[in-house]
């Protein structure tokens, strides 16, 4: 007996986008040597140095145990630097190196070519109807 999925089901279509975007992404992160919360992890480093571990992992959508693992592995790489906060001693400062600034340039430039493909069949308009859809399922789940 075999399942016949529902293809008209937005959250078939939407799971089905999801995983083949996702498919692309990581085959172009993994020729640059990372993963997808890898990247995710040094866009928000990039964007906020002092990004605590705690946001780092709702960036990447990963367990906080899992943000130290990808943390470890990107410092043991040299794309980012790790140091005592000099006022708070307990506090982690991260940093990206200039390793890893490289690395974010090429990962997006990787994750535009990626997107590009997938909106190709689709007129500006579409995509901008299309992205504020999105946020509203979202926000609609929130």
């Amino acid at each position: 007996m075999s399942v016949q999925l529902d293809t008209e089901w937005v959250g078939y279509n939407l799971k089905v986008t999801q995983h083949r975007l996702r498919l692309r992404l990581d085959a172009q992160l993994a020729e640059l040597g990372i993963t997808s919360a890898q990247n995710a992890a040094l866009l928000a480093i990039a964007g906020n140095p002092r990004i605590s571990n705690a946001d780092l992992a709702r960036a990447a959508f990963v367990t906080p145990q899992t943000m130290q693992g990808v943390l470890v592995n990107l410092e043991k790489s040299g794309l980012i630097r790790r140091s005592p906060h000099p006022e708070h001693g307990r506090v982690i400062m991260t940093e990206l190196t200039r390793a890893g600034q490289k690395v974010v340039a090429a990962g997006t430039t990787a994750a535009n070519t990626v997107e590009r493909q997938m909106l190709s069949k689709l007129s500006a308009k579409e995509v901008a109807q299309l992205n504020a859809l999105l946020k509203r399922c979202a926000e609609a789940l929130e």
